[in-house]
């Protein structure tokens, strides 16, 4: 199997069909930037979640009596 380079971002005119083709065959490579803030905000929605979690969870294990 041979492996392809990922292409160049394809050009604003070319025709709709080969656009859409050539992104079927062999995607673009876009990296994916995130900066800092949104570093944050994803690990306290995940903080927040682990917290809730812990937290219904404690609390099912009150009521149950364990």
């Amino acid at each position: 199997m041979k492996i392809k380079r990922y292409k160049p971002p394809i050009s604003l005119t070319a025709k709709p069909f080969r656009a859409v083709r050539r992104l079927h065959r062999n995607p673009t490579y876009i990296p994916i930037r995130i900066g800092p803030v949104m570093n944050g905000a994803v690990l306290a929605a995940l903080s927040a979640t682990a917290a809730m979690s812990g937290l219904i969870l404690g609390f099912c294990m009150r009521i149950a009596g364990l």
